[in-house]
């Protein structure tokens, strides 16, 4: 098995949880946090997870309005140059 090694800062009250369940359990840490991870990843992912599904109700683009807007010229320098500007600001010292 290919491993990596990912730091991961935990805070005080954390890392004290962390290390009072690795003795309870009688593992090491690092190998609580693996289990930890493996056993909760799935009902973190359904619980934060984004729905599949359209977040919008625009409809997209038929193939033929598509094409037709792709063709056109698509320079848009001096606007993003307007909008570079307006944005400007300078940092104190």
């Amino acid at each position: 098995m290919k491993t990596s090694v990912y730091p991961l800062p935990l805070d005080a009250v954390l890392a004290r949880e962390v290390a009072k369940a690795a003795k309870a359990s009688g593992l090491s840490r690092a190998e609580l946090m693996r289990q930890a991870i493996a056993f909760g990843l799935p009902t973190v992912v359904k619980a934060l997870g984004k729905p599949l599904r359209r977040i919008t109700t625009v409809n997209p683009l038929t193939p033929r309005q598509a094409r037709a807007l792709y063709q056109q010229d698509d320079d848009d320098r001096r606007e993003v140059s307007q909008l570079m500007a307006a944005q400007r600001f300078e940092v104190a010292d």
